[in-house]
């Protein structure tokens, strides 16, 4: 089974390869992912892991793609995807979703030194092409063999979460689905909040370790609470963030003064009280 996962990734990366050479359109790109989906689907059992392909490959790959915006979020991200798939096929004696979790693992540990935090290598779309390629297969296979999809897709969580959320909010304006943007969460916690690259690629991966391990536990209610509270806080964090990044950032002297002397009131300096409170006075006069 590995040999699929390495053949059905690698004709995908030939598609971002072209991609990345000369620009191809969403259609045939989509159709590349169906078609590597329909056959992973129909080598595991046919049926409804046919229909399990055409949703999980094309979902995997462009939600990698689509998040491969900032450097070393995709390779921490896929890498911990790639740790607990090798662990949960450890757990299930799933030789082949091991290896899928090794050879992910792997390849993109290697990569994040090169990627991250100056990047001088990128994944570009033959790198997200495949990465998200061997993830997809990897959870429809473990979905086969193991009983803990749910834990294989929790490291995809906040990919999942901020993907889904743009591809809605553009649906619902008639936008178009697979154009680039710079929309998403992640995107915005750099250029609103002023977070670095590697800081935002660290949180997501924390963020996504917090719900993977809630699904670990095996509770069904921790999994889902967990799950709703760490996709609420991710997606408000931007708006959240800014504006407290706009309030530290606010030159003390335009604040009215009737806020400074609450300030120096509260913070106890009875030089800046005294100071204002002067102030104040002239003022009425």
């Amino acid at each position: 089974m590995p040999w699929l996962a390495v053949l059905g990734a690698v004709l995908l990366a030939l598609v971002g390869f072209a991609d990345d050479r000369g620009a191809i359109a969403a259609a045939p790109r989509l159709g590349a992912q169906l078609a590597v989906g329909a056959v992973v689907g129909l080598t595991i059992g046919g049926g409804w892991w046919i229909l399990a392909g055409l949703i999980c490959i094309p979902v995997a790959v462009n939600s990698v793609n689509f998040m491969d915006g900032i450097n070393g979020i995709t390779g921490l991200n896929v890498a911990a995807w790639g740790f607990v798939a090798m662990a949960v096929g450890y757990a299930h004696d799933a030789t082949s979703l091991m290896v899928i979790g090794a050879v992910t693992a792997g390849s993109t540990t290697a990569f994040i030194p090169w990627n991250a935090p100056v990047a001088r290598l990128f994944l570009g779309d033959v790198g997200s092409y495949l990465l998200g390629a061997m993830v997809g297969i990897g959870i429809i296979i473990g979905a086969h063999q193991t009983p803990s999809v749910l834990v294989l897709l929790a490291p995809l969580s906040i990919y999942l979460a901020d993907t889904g959320t743009i591809l809605l909010r553009h649906a619902l304006r008639g936008e178009p689905l697979m154009t680039a943007h710079r929309q998403h969460v992640y995107q915005r916690l750099v250029s609103e909040a002023g977070m670095s690259h590697s800081t935002v690629a660290v949180v997501t991966v924390v963020l996504a370790s917090v719900v993977t391990l809630a699904w670990v536990s095996g509770s069904l209610l921790l999994g889902v609470s967990v799950t709703l509270v760490t996709f609420g806080t991710y997606l408000a964090s931007p708006a959240a963030l800014a504006r407290i990044v706009k309030s530290l950032r606010q030159p003390r002297s335009h604040l009215p003064c009737s806020q400074r002397l609450a300030r120096a009131i509260r913070f106890r300096r009875p030089k800046a009280f005294d100071s204002v409170a002067r102030r104040l006075r002239y003022e009425e006069k």
